[in-house]
């Protein structure tokens, strides 16, 4: 059995058709035909039920798949740690992240990585922590940056550091809006103060706040729930409502027009972590880029 009839098998498994797999693999049928016999002559099962149409794969090839895809995922990785030893290593890093840390994490440490390995580039996917762990959880990305919570279980990670706020004010949550939704004019404030008023939540976050808030004795009057930071605060400015988000650089980099407000009583934190996961080997470019936030 060898690598390339793993990938044939591989590339008949996914089209269904010898013809479409030939067409894919840019190869005359006869061939992978003989190829694919070879691999069920030597393993002794069947790997495919043939009609005059179709092939669907047995149990056997469904085994075979499975083994397969792990087999040749390794040998690319092999391949890729080989490749990577070295002051001339190429390739790519695979990025999923939050949006907020896309804007000003990333860069400076792209820029860094990118002096001592100028033959690496990076394939960077923005969305909401959640898409983030499904992005890892698939292979689609190497690291991903995400904020609490997760599953510390799971991933490896680190904490990062917010150079332009500074580590005393990363990650607190705060309180977002209008002038006018608040009694005073201090730059903190208590979730208590925050009764009655209309609440704009970040999805992911809701279930956290609620509670904080039922401890403090209310409800929440939340009036909006969505998966992005920037349409909180565009609600908040708008004058729609008070956004609840965690601090970051993109908060503060507000217009005047409305207040930010660090909620203190109490603390709440959903601080920013470089992850990746614990079952899955990382390149040795992405384990060098890692120590760039260590």
């Amino acid at each position: 059995m060898t690598l390339k009839q793993l990938e044939y098998f591989l590339a008949i498994a996914e089209a269904g058709h010898i013809t479409a797999a030939a067409k894919n693999l840019n190869i005359s049928q006869p061939p992978l035909s003989l190829q694919l016999k070879a691999l069920e002559d030597e393993l002794g099962v069947q790997l495919f039920e043939r009609d005059k149409r179709n092939l669907t794969i047995t149990h056997e090839g469904l085994i075979l798949k499975e083994k397969a895809v792990e087999i040749l995922a390794m040998v690319n990785e092999t391949v890729r740690e080989l490749q990577n030893l070295g002051t001339d290593a190429q390739g790519t890093i695979h990025i999923g992240t939050i949006s907020s840390a896309c804007s000003h994490l990333l860069p400076d440490r792209i820029i860094r990585f990118r002096q001592d390995h100028p033959n690496v580039d990076f394939q960077v996917f923005e969305g909401n922590s959640v898409r983030v762990l499904e992005m890892l959880e698939s292979g689609e990305v190497d690291l991903g940056i995400i904020r609490e919570p997760f599953n510390t279980s799971v991933y490896n990670s680190v904490l990062l550091k917010d150079d332009i706020l500074g580590d005393d004010e990363a990650g607190f949550f705060v309180a977002v809006g209008l002038p006018s939704f608040f009694d005073n004019e201090d730059d903190t404030i208590s979730l208590i103060d925050l009764k009655g008023k209309p609440l704009i939540i970040h999805r992911r976050y809701n279930d956290m706040l609620t509670n904080y808030c039922r401890q403090k004795g209310f409800s929440p009057n939340t009036i909006a729930q969505n998966n992005e930071l920037a349409s909180s605060l565009s609600w908040a400015e708008a004058g729609i409502g008070v956004a609840l988000v965690a601090n970051n650089a993109t908060v503060q980099a507000l217009s005047g027009k409305v207040v930010i407000k660090k909620i203190i009583i109490p603390t709440i934190t959903a601080q920013a972590y470089l992850v990746w996961n614990k079952s899955h080997n990382i390149s040795n470019l992405a384990k060098q880029f890692v120590e760039l936030f260590a």
